[in-house]
């Protein structure tokens, strides 16, 4: 891992945000790709930033002010699980609910568990399915926190 890499890859997210609210949703995650390739250490970096973009103005929602991970059938409304949704998608929403309790050993094990057969393509695959549901739920996320900032512009600074 270049340090100049690591130096940009706040910018390469940013941009790659940018580009998604715009729209090319594509574009901005190509931008991601040499994050993903770099290393594991760049790529876990690379969820971690997006964890952090998710979860700006997310309260928790727990008794013990945890951040709680909680999955609904969107066809019936009915409570659902985690191990209910798709590889990628689960992988994002744990990493991001752990990211979210501050709980980094839950966060490393999740990322390796995710690239513990990189050397495979259906482990780089895995990867970066995984980054790009990350990336999506930023998009998502970002979109929300401005849509609120435009129809509710006196809670800014909440």
């Amino acid at each position: 891992m270049g340090t100049e890499r690591s130096a940009t890859a706040p910018m390469l997210v940013t941009e790659a945000l940018n580009r998604g609210l715009a729209g090319d949703t594509y574009g901005g995650g190509v931008l991601l790709v040499p994050l993903i390739e770099d290393s594991r250490r760049e790529c876990y970096a690379l969820c971690v930033m997006l964890a952090a973009t998710i979860t700006i103005g997310v309260e928790p929602q727990g008794s013990d002010d945890l951040y709680v991970l909680r999955v609904q059938d969107v066809l019936t409304g009915e409570p659902g699980s985690a191990d209910d949704l798709p590889p990628a998608a689960k992988f994002a929403a744990q990493f991001v609910t752990a990211w979210a309790n501050q709980d980094e050993a839950a966060t490393k094990a999740l990322f390796d568990a995710l690239a513990a057969d990189v050397e495979t393509e259906a482990g780089v695959g895995r990867i970066v399915d995984g980054v790009l549901s990350l990336y999506g739920m930023a998009i998502a996320s970002a979109r929300a926190l401005l849509e609120e900032q435009r129809t509710h512009p006196d809670r800014q600074g909440n």
